[in-house]
C-alpha cells in the first residue's frame, strides 16, 4: 500500500521504516524543513538502535517531504505528531492541524486516517468530523531505545474504529507482527493507551517508595525486594526498577494529561496523582544523598538522556538533577554516550570521573556497569542501581533503595 506518515519523530520513523521493510511505499511528512532535508540526505534526526540502518536499507521505498499534497492518493495516513502537555493539559493542536491539512489534500473517499499520537478519549471522533474519511485509533506502545523491535513485535495491536472495513485494513497491515489484535471503540482505544502508561508510571513510583523505606532499614536492598515480588505473575518484574524516577516524552505529559482529563470528566485519579508526586521527590532525594557526603565541589553526572539507548533528553531526570546540583552551588560536568545538553559541560567518561569529587549515575547505560574499580575510592551515588555495592567503599557510597549494610 501507499502509506503516509505525518510527524517524523520516534513513532513516525519507527512505523515508517518497519512498514517499508514489509514492502509498503512510505511518504513521510513533517513541517520541519531541516529534519526533512536531513532525512533525504540519509541523516536520522534521532538516535534509536537500528533506525539508521533500516532507513538506509529501505531508502527506495521511503520519501520525505514537507508537502502534504504528496499524500493525496494514500491508502492510509498515520498521524504521529506530538501531543505535549501545556499547563497540565494535553495540547491537541498538532493533531487537529494535521487532520485539517489532510482534509484539504485527500482525494480518495476510501483513504483511512489512523491516529497513533497519544490522545485523550474523544479525539478520534473530532478528527472524523474534520477529515470526513474513516478514522482508526491505533495507539502505539513503543519504548524509546527499542522502538523498532516494539513496532515489529508488539505485545498487542489495538484497533479502535467505527467502520469494520477500515479496522480490517489496519488489522491486515499489522498482521505480520503476529501480535494479538484487540478491536475496540475509538474511546476504548484512546483510554487503553493512557491507562497503560499511567499504570507503568505507578509501578515505578511504587517501587521508589519502597526504596525510600529500604534506605531506612539495615541490610535491606530494594533490588532484592523488587526481584522477589516480581516473580509473582500477578505483579511481574517489569518497571520495578527503583531509581531517579521517570522522565521522557511520554510518562510526564501523559500522566498529567490523564489527570486533567479525568477532572474535566468529574473524576479524580488519586493513585496517578500520587505517582506524579512521588516522582517529583526523586531528584531532591538524590541531592540530599550527595549533601550527606559532600557539601561543595565538582560533581560528575553520568548520563543525561532520560533513559539508555536514546539521545532524547525531554523531561530527563538527569538534567533536572544537574539543575538542582548547580542551584546548590556544585560545579557539574557530564558524560553521555549519545545525548548532549547545555545544562553542564559535556566531557569524556574518563575526564568526568577523574576531574570530579563525586560521581552520580543518572542514566543506566550499559557502559556504566562494571565501573566499580574506578569509582570505589570516589564519593559515588548510584541513582540507577547499576553498580555492585559489595565492591564499593561503604563510607563513600550511597545507592537508591540500599540500607546501611552491617
Amino acid at each position: 500500500m501507499r502509506v503516509g506518515i505525518v510527524g517524523l519523530g520516534v513513532v513516525g520513523l519507527a512505523t515508517g521504516v518497519v512498514l517499508a521493510e514489509q514492502g509498503h511505499n512510505i511518504v513521510g511528512v513533517d513541517v520541519d524543513e531541516n529534519k526533512v532535508e536531513g532525512l533525504r540526505c540519509g541523516r536520522s534526526p534521532i538516535y534509536e538502535p537500528n533506525l539508521k540502518e533500516m532507513l538506509d536499507a529501505n531508502a527506495s521505498r521511503i520519501k520525505f517531504t514537507t508537502d502534504y499534497s504528496e499524500l493525496s492518493d494514500a491508502d492510509l495516513v498515520f498521524i504521529t505528531v506530538s501531543t505535549p502537555t501545556v499547563n497540565g493539559r494535553i495540547y491537541l493542536g498538532y493533531v487537529f492541524d494535521a487532520a485539517k491539512r489532510l482534509s484539504d489534500v485527500l482525494r480518495r473517499n476510501d483513504s483511512i486516517v489512523v491516529i497513533k499520537s497519544t490522545v485523550v478519549p474523544g479525539t478520534a471522533r473530532k478528527v472524523k468530523e474534520i477529515v470526513k474519511n474513516d478514522v482508526v485509533s491505533n495507539p502505539e506502545f513503543l519504548r524509546e531505545g527499542s522502538a523498532i523491535l516494539d513496532t515489529k513485535r508488539p505485545d498487542r495491536v489495538v484497533i479502535g474504529s467505527q467502520s469494520k472495513e477500515a479496522g480490517d485494513v489496519v488489522e491486515n497491515l499489522w498482521r505480520f507482527t503476529g501480535a494479538p489484535v484487540i478491536r475496540t471503540s475509538w474511546e476504548e482505544a484512546e483510554m487503553i493507551k493512557y491507562a497503560a502508561n499511567s499504570f507503568l508510571a505507578i509501578k515505578v513510583s511504587f517501587i521508589n517508595e519502597i526504596a525510600n523505606l529500604c534506605e531506612r532499614l539495615p541490610n535491606c536492598d530494594v533490588n532484592v525486594v523488587a526481584k522477589t515480588i516480581g516473580l509473582d505473575r500477578r505483579i511481574a518484574p517489569y518497571f520495578l526498577n527503583a531509581g531517579l524516577g521517570w522522565g521522557g516524552s511520554c510518562f510526564p505529559k501523559d500522566t498529567q494529561a490523564f489527570v486533567s482529563f479525568a477532572r474535566d470528566m468529574g473524576e479524580r485519579l488519586r493513585i496517578v496523582e500520587a505517582a506524579i508526586e512521588v516522582n517529583r521527590e526523586r531528584v531532591p532525594r538524590v541531592v540530599n544523598m550527595l549533601k550527606s557526603l559532600l557539601t561543595r565541589g565538582k560533581v560528575c553526572v553520568l548520563g543525561v538522556a532520560f533513559k539508555p539507548n536514546t539521545d532524547d533528553t525531554r523531561e530527563s531526570k538527569a538534567i533536572e538533577l544537574i539543575r538542582a546540583l548547580k542551584a546548590e552551588g556544585y560545579e557539574v560536568v557530564a558524560y553521555d554516550p549519545k545525548a548532549r545538553t547545555e545544562e553542564a559541560k559535556m566531557v569524556t567518561l574518563d575526564e568526568c570521573i577523574s576531574s570530579s569529587d563525586a560521581v552520580i549515575i543518572a542514566t543506566e547505560w550499559d557502559e556504566f556497569r562494571g565501573l566499580e574499580e574506578r569509582l570505589k575510592d570516589k564519593i559515588t551515588i548510584d541513582a540507577r542501581r547499576v553498580l555492585d555495592p559489595s565492591k564499593m567503599e561503604a563510607s563513600k557510597f550511597r545507592a537508591i533503595g540500599l540500607g546501611v549494610q552491617t
